[in-house]
């Protein structure tokens, strides 16, 4: 059961909520984060989530990988810091503990143990924690509500198809929510991997973007444990999988309650089995038996659960020929990483900075209109993803089994 936390809303500058209705497809980290930021510049916003977030604080259908490790890293939270006053004192309140780079991590790769050279801070905790907190803190804005248990059925838009007006919705047999469609100025999609855009632009004529995607083809299998009582040999374990051959690696990540997520990495097809006996083989299989040993007595709280959707896959939106005014993309539906490197989180932080630069100069400039604001936005946002697929696709590229696939035409 979450605490009680009081804090105060973020205030921001004097900005005019000039526009009058955004709606955001996905409550996840980047729908939350957008949210916020949209909630100063539209009298009203809406997230329409297809979960029904019944449980505020447990594991969602809608994002499989939940159940595995999420660190925070520092830009992502200092991001998140200025958007949610006190937030970073709010998860410590709820759990979540703060790794210092240099003293708490026993970093394994290459054979030996590494010591990073930068003294950086992140927060480890479980994804439904972090959400939920996110989810409350905007939730609790007098101008942001959410729809629950629909699906998005596609855009609606002028008789011109040039600008966005809204959503086809399907509401679940467990919706609350029983009307067809809702109507917007802007319509932000942060529906992650799954994400529709590319088949709603071509159903209205427009070129759907470019897709790069990078598999070195990981796969992870995350359980929890609870920790041993008076544990301090280190916070964090992590054992680097080493291309070209090293396919295996493991990280064991704190979470709140005295609970370990303890995740097996397999890179190049070499999953994790879910099994009891397979998983406990797999760790005794690393390059060091500092994983083995850390889980052999401690006590498991779930079952194995893996995930495998873990391709690198950016769609250049920042590209198109030939943009719908009011349709924005962000988050994993723009840009999905390998999670290894633990930056989804942070992209997802980075985006709605991107968009709240955006928002700012374009309502400066139209404060009336919409017009040319995606545009803008991509190609901001885009600048921001390049940096990350950088990080996260420099080593994957040193496996020999993986796929490049590239859908431009130049």
């Amino acid at each position: 059961m979450l605490k009680t936390v009081q804090f105060v809303l973020d205030q921001p500058e004097q900005l005019n909520q000039s526009y009058d209705h955004a709606v955001v497809i996905g409550s996840g980290i980047a729908g939350l984060t957008a949210a916020r930021v949209l909630s100063d510049f539209f009298n009203q916003v809406t997230i329409v989530e297809r979960d029904r977030l019944e449980t505020w604080n447990d594991y969602r259908q809608g994002v499989p990988q939940g159940r595995h490790a999420h660190t925070l890293m520092p830009r992502g939270q200092s991001i998140l810091e200025q958007l949610f006053p006190g937030l970073v004192a709010e998860m410590a309140a709820e759990g979540a503990i703060q790794i210092d780079a240099q003293t708490d991590i026993a970093y394994f790769q290459n054979g030996r143990w590494q010591t990073p050279q930068r003294r950086t801070t992140s927060i480890a905790s479980s994804r439904p924690l972090l959400e939920c907190i996110l989810r409350r803190r905007v939730m609790a804005l007098p101008n942001v509500s959410v729809i629950t248990s629909c699906t998005v059925d596609g855009l609606k838009t002028d008789a011109e198809q040039r600008q966005v007006t809204g959503l086809r919705l399907r509401p679940r047999r467990d919706a609350t929510f029983s009307e067809n469609e809702v109507t917007a100025n802007l319509v932000l999609d942060t529906s992650g991997r799954s994400s529709k855009a590319p088949h709603w632009l071509a159903d209205l004529g427009y070129t759907p973007p470019e897709e790069w995607r990078i598999n070195p083809f990981v796969a992870y299998t995350s359980r929890l444990y609870q920790a041993p009582v008076n544990f301090s040999d280190w916070k964090t374990l992590y054992i680097a999988p080493e291309p070209p051959h090293g396919t295996r690696g493991g990280i064991i990540v704190p979470v709140e309650n005295g609970r370990w997520c303890a995740t097996l990495i397999g890179v190049a097809g070499d999953v994790p089995p879910h099994d009891e006996a397979g998983f406990v083989a797999f760790a005794q299989s690393l390059p060091t038996p500092s994983f083995y040993e850390a889980i052999k007595d401690a006590r498991p709280l779930s079952p194995s659960n893996g995930f495998q959707r873990t391709e690198n896959r950016v769609r250049r939106y920042d590209k198109l020929p030939r943009y719908l005014d009011g349709f924005l993309v962000a988050g994993d539906a723009a840009i999905a990483l390998n999670p290894v490197y633990a930056q989804g989180m942070t992209a997802a932080a980075q985006s709605a900075h991107a968009l709240q630069q955006s928002l700012r100069a374009h309502q400066r400039q139209s404060p009336d209109s919409l017009v040319g604001l995606a545009a803008d936005f991509q190609q901001k946002l885009s600048q921001v993803n390049y940096r990350l697929w950088r990080i996260a696709t420099t080593q994957d590229w040193d496996w020999p089994i993986t796929e490049v696939t590239d859908d431009s035409e130049d």
